[in-house]
């Protein structure tokens, strides 16, 4: 997440092209890398393929995910966000090798490697951190009103979209409760980060980008 942010930090229109494929590839390697310690993924969801629960969470995960996108796409027009910067449009990128790159990039980055990123930051770590500092002594699962209440509204703080940001944040962290299952908030916001993507893609609407 770290890595993440400070790509933020730097990032501009004009440097977007080849930044945001090294943000993804640095961050995916970090993901590579300490993936071992990445216990909270194990899920059983991918425990026994076929079996009722991992259906059922599947089903969940899916269903939040779509309804979370479809939310944060159908309020778009009716609040202010946060800062005023002009969207970058993908296709003013000259040299066509340049510009598939940053489109597989792109999407590559939000249906893999933000929502792993993002759900190991979020839910696997600082929503059980501020019920204990020893989060790992904190079962996946446990409810705090404090901890819902900062990582939904840090995750709506994330975003320029920070309504929709609120929304989906209380959206996964409900799933996450429920289900008790890191991986079926990674599954959820996956799935809005596909949707979104398609959306984006078909439309050419670059703001939600």
């Amino acid at each position: 997440m770290a890595i993440y942010m400070a790509f933020l930090f730097v990032q501009t229109n004009a440097n977007l092209p080849w930044l945001y494929p090294t943000k993804t590839l640095a961050v995916a390697v970090a993901l590579i890398y300490f993936w071992k310690n990445c216990d909270e993924l194990r899920s059983p969801m991918i425990a026994k393929a076929g079996s009722p629960p991992s259906l059922q969470s599947w089903f969940l995960a899916v269903v939040v995910g779509v309804v979370a996108i479809a939310i944060w796409i159908g309020i778009d027009p009716f609040y202010p966000k946060f800062g005023h910067a002009t969207p970058f449009d993908p296709t003013t990128i000259v040299s066509l090798p340049q510009r598939h790159m940053f489109f597989i990039s792109r999407v590559v980055g939000a249906v893999i490697v933000v929502p792993l990123m993002e759900e190991l930051f979020w839910r696997a770590f600082l929503i059980r951190w501020l019920v204990k500092e020893d989060f790992k002594s904190v079962a996946v699962g446990t409810f705090s009103w404090l901890s819902f209440a900062v990582t939904v509204g840090l995750f709506g703080a994330e975003h320029n979209e920070w309504l929709a940001g609120l929304i989906c944040g209380a959206l996964y962290n409900g799933l996450y409760y429920k289900r008790k299952d890191v991986f079926a908030c990674v599954v959820a916001h996956a799935v809005s980060n596909a949707v979104l993507a398609a959306w984006v893609l078909s439309r050419a609407d670059w703001k939600l980008w």
